[in-house]
Formats: C-alpha cells, sequence, structure tokens
C-alpha cells in the first residue's frame, strides 16, 4: 500500500501550472453547485508527519471559495473536549449543508497514536468497527465523505520535518518530533494500514496520496476531490424523488406490549407524597454532588404524550439539583440551523461536562415518533435511525455518562381530561394548542411508534422507565427514585479508568487516577 515512486509521480513546476489552472476552475464550479445541495462535504485529512497536509490545505483554500470552508485541526485536546465523550469533539463542528468542512486530523488520530505507544499496535477491529458505524451514519445523512491520506519516504519526511528538504514550502505548523517519528516511522505505517483496510469501505474509501513531490500531492488530492463533488451531484441528480409513505403500524419483530402493561391505577396520597417528595429531592440533591465528584455525567431523557406531566416532574427533579450541576434543554421543531445538520446535532452540542446532568425535555426520539408519525422524516431515515441512536447512547456509556430515560405514559381517557382542563383553567390554556388535538386523533400510530421505540433503543446501558402517569404525584415520585437508584448503582461501581482519547489517563476530580 505505501511503495512511493518518486521518479515516476513528479511534476515540473509549467506542467504543473498547465494542469492546475483548469483544474481549480472545475473546483470552484463544482463547490459552487454544492453550495446549492441538501448535503455537505467532510474532506478527512489524514497521513504521516511531514507529508504537507498543512501546505494543501492552504492550497485548497487558495483554489477553492474560503468563504464556504470551514478549516479544522484536531491536533490538540483540551480539556473542554476530554470532560465529554469522544465523538463530540467533531460532532460540534460539523458542516452545514451546503458547505465543506475540511478536518486536519479527525476520529481516527487519537486511536492511531493510542495503538502506536502501545506495546504492540493491539486488536483495533472494535475500534475500527465503530468508526465505520459513524461514516455510515454520516453518509447515509447525505454527507460526502472524502478521506485522504498523506504518505511520505522516511528520507523524505526527515528533511521535511527538519526542513531541509528540497523545494520546502511548507506553512508554519506544530512541530513534530523528528527523533519520534524516525523510531516509530515502520510502526505508524503498521497501524495507519491497518485502520485504513479495516474502514475502506464502497461509500466511504480512502485515498492514499503520495506527497514525495508537493506539486504531485496537490494536484492529485484536488483532482480526488473534485471526483467525489462530481459522482455526488450525479447520484443526488439521478436519485428518483422519493413518494411519501404512509409509515406501518409497527416494524416487524417481536410483538411487543410494554404500554398495556403499565398499571395506571397506581396512586400516592398527598401526605405521603410529601414526604416521599423530600426524601427522594434529598436523596436526589445528594447524588448529584457525589457525581460531581466522581466526574460522572447525567443525561436524563423527558419524553411523553401530551399533558402527560413532563413539565411538572422535570420541575421536581431541578428543585432537587443545584442550578449550577445541571442544564436544562427543551426542543420542539427544528431551527433552519439545525435542520441544515445530521438531526443527531443540535443534542450532542447540548451535553455537558462530566459531573454535570444534561436534562432533555423531548430528545433524539422525535425522529423515530412525531418525525415518523407526522412524515417529517422518510421511512427509510427513521427506520435507521434506531441503529444511530443506539450507537450515540452507547458512546455515552462509554465515556462514563449515566443514561435515563422516561417515557410519561397515560390512558386516553386521562389525557382528554387533562385536555379539557387545560381549557377551562386561564393560567393553563397556552398549554393547549390545535396541534394537540391532532396529535390526539393519531394516538394509535403515536402507541405503534412508541412500543417499537422501546423494543429497539431500550438497552442495558440506556433502558427506558415506562412511568405511570395518571396520578402525576406517583409519576413524580417513580421519576425521582428511578434517578437516585441509577445514580447510586452507577456511583457504587468500581469504574475502570477512563481512557482519555490520547491513551492518557484522566485524573477524577479527587486527584486520583
Amino acid at each position: 500500500m505505501f511503495e512511493p515512486r518518486p521518479l515516476e509521480h513528479t511534476l515540473k513546476k509549467k506542467a504543473f501550472e498547465q494542469q492546475a489552472q483548469p483544474l481549480r476552475q472545475e473546483l470552484l464550479e463544482a463547490q459552487f453547485d454544492l453550495a446549492g445541495r441538501n448535503y455537505p462535504m467532510i474532506i478527512l485529512l489524514s497521513g504521516l508527519e511531514g507529508a504537507g497536509k498543512g501546505a494543501f490545505v492552504h492550497r485548497l483554500n487558495e483554489w477553492m471559495d474560503p468563504r464556504l470552508i470551514d478549516t479544522n485541526a484536531f491536533w490538540e485536546h483540551s480539556d473542554e473536549e476530554e470532560s465529554r465523550p469522544y465523538y463530540w469533539r467533531f460532532w460540534r463542528r460539523m458542516p452545514r449543508k451546503g458547505s465543506t468542512g475540511l478536518f486536519i486530523g479527525s476520529w481516527y488520530s487519537a486511536p492511531m497514536d493510542a495503538a502506536v505507544a502501545a506495546d504492540s499496535p493491539g486488536d483495533l477491529a472494535a475500534t475500527c468497527a465503530r468508526i465505520t458505524q459513524f461514516e455510515r451514519m454520516l453518509t447515509d445523512d447525505g454527507v460526502l465523505l472524502v478521506k485522504l491520506f498523506f504518505f511520505v519516504s522516511s528520507e523524505t519526511q526527515q528533511l521535511q520535518l527538519k526542513e531541509e528538504a528540497p523545494h520546502n514550502k511548507q506553512i508554519p505548523r506544530v512541530p513534530a518530533s523528528a527523533t519520534y517519528c524516525e523510531k516509530n516511522y515502520d510502526r505508524i505505517l503498521q497501524v495507519a494500514e491497518r485502520m485504513i483496510r479495516a474502514t475502506d469501505t464502497p461509500t466511504c474509501p480512502w485515498h492514499v496520496v503520495e506527497t514525495e513531490d508537493p506539486l504531485y500531492r496537490d494536484l492529485s488530492a484536488a483532482t480526488i476531490i473534485l471526483r467525489a463533488l462530481r459522482t455526488a451531484a450525479k447520484r443526488a441528480d439521478d436519485a428518483a424523488p422519493q413518494k411519501p409513505a404512509t409509515p406501518p403500524a409497527a416494524l416487524p419483530g417481536a410483538e411487543s406490549n410494554y404500554l398495556a402493561r403499565v398499571d395506571l391505577d397506581q396512586t400516592l396520597a398527598r401526605d405521603n407524597y410529601k414526604r416521599a417528595l423530600k426524601k427522594w429531592q434529598g436523596r436526589l440533591q445528594d447524588l448529584a454532588w457525589q457525581a460531581r465528584g466522581r466526574r460522572r455525567s447525567l443525561v436524563a431523557v423527558f419524553e411523553g404524550w401530551d399533558a402527560a406531566g413532563k413539565g411538572s416532574a422535570i420541575r421536581r427533579v431541578t428543585q432537587a439539583i443545584d442550578p449550577r450541576l445541571f442544564k436544562l434543554v427543551q426542543f420542539a421543531a427544528p431551527t433552519d440551523e439545525e435542520s441544515a445538520q445530521h438531526y443527531l446535532w443540535r443534542f450532542w452540542r447540548h451535553l455537558q461536562r462530566d459531573g454535570q446532568a444534561t436534562l432533555f425535555d423531548r430528545s433524539w426520539y422525535g425522529r423515530v415518533l412525531v418525525e415518523r408519525v407526522e412524515g417529517f422524516a422518510s421511512e427509510t431515515e427513521w427506520r435507521r435511525a434506531y441503529d444511530e441512536i443506539n450507537l450515540f447512547e452507547w458512546q455515552l456509556q462509554e465515556h462514563g455518562c449515566i443514561a435515563v430515560k422516561f417515557w410519561l405514559h397515560i390512558s386516553k381517557e386521562e389525557q382528554l381530561l387533562r385536555f379539557k382542563a387545560r381549557e377551562v383553567t386561564p393560567h393553563k390554556r397556552h398549554k393547549i394548542t390545535p396541534d394537540d388535538w391532532r396529535n390526539r386523533d393519531k394516538w394509535e400510530d403515536y402507541r405503534a411508534a412508541v412500543e417499537d421505540m422501546v423494543r429497539r433503543t431500550s438497552t442495558p446501558h440506556a433502558p427506558w422507565t415506562l412511568v405511570a402517569g395518571d396520578d402525576k404525584r406517583f409519576a413524580r415520585i417513580q421519576i425521582l427514585k428511578t434517578l437516585c437508584r441509577a445514580l447510586e448503582v452507577n456511583l457504587s461501581q468500581d469504574r475502570p479508568v477512563r481512557q482519555s482519547p490520547t491513551g492518557k489517563q484522566v485524573k477524577r476530580a479527587d486527584g486520583r487516577q
């Protein structure tokens, strides 16, 4: 795979200029065409130190319109990034539809560095499988992902790093250790080849670019990008428009009737409620501070029927937690900015740092609930969302987050009573809208969607709790108790020392490792 042929792959300046002039014009036209399309492009630039990645980025911003390119370098990891799940740093920099994100380094960099630093490259199969899943999720959503690996011989690398190479025109960069690169050259190539072969897929292929000659490098890489842009545009033009389809009542699979098993007759007397509320709110307050000390984040999701009591239940939770330790995020229809991104983007960006809680009033489950039932997502989109959501929640758990998910369930009769009560109660009239009544007419469609959601996404690390909500007092205590028990169980476990993406141990807040 890595066999440079510098004598064959060398260009004279005149020949370069003759080929570069039409290429840059075509590249610019393709970029402007992308600006009007419903998908973004990510150029993932990986490779060996001294291979000219920085110089090529400079060239690309010169040839293309830099206003439509967002260049991101991932050579350092801040404490802000280390204190959140690994992929958070990439999600927050995803380009919007129609634009280009240029990633110098990526989700490959840290695993490669860790494997090289280990006594042996280790088993990269699991890491590569997760990367492949992640990239498939992006391309399924329409992202054009171009992966470039810049390769240079050991001899040329050393000259580049010492800035002694002929025609060296490297852009000032973060310095790399020439000694380290020379000592580990073969090891780095071994790990890189394993990762490239394991993650080279038809939808996300790797392109290895020889960089012995900078002019040949720039032409080759730019040509690959142009070809990818044209192929994606043709594929989009040839794609037949999807016809809106009526979603099935339920997905094929095991029969489920989770909602029917919820005992909605459970109640709690007022006096017992007051005592339980004081007890469990006090316990939750203590556990929130313990989680802070252990640097364990809580991610709590609140979903449910209209008028199921999510707002009042969430208030009982936030009353118990110091406001400095949580962020409550409420979601409705996506904004224009959010619609220009993958649907998970707007949730990733709100995750709080280690030791804090993020409370989601509505969440990523809108994809398989309201977007499914109302037809805002195609059948292909919401069907694949189950696996995407499970991957997202697994990444939270891998980092050490404690995920708790609530579906507040009420009977159809109880919902009607609450709707009517809202209409005649002055301070509650704003809570009832025509959409609420319209959604009620689709009760069975939503019920089927909820059943599928629970069946497909209730996992050991992120289980669903179905809350009996006909009695609001009972529901609030059930939620508080569930949160406390989830925190108690997770905080009592002797969790292995979490590794940072760079392979280093992460210190806890108490100073221990």
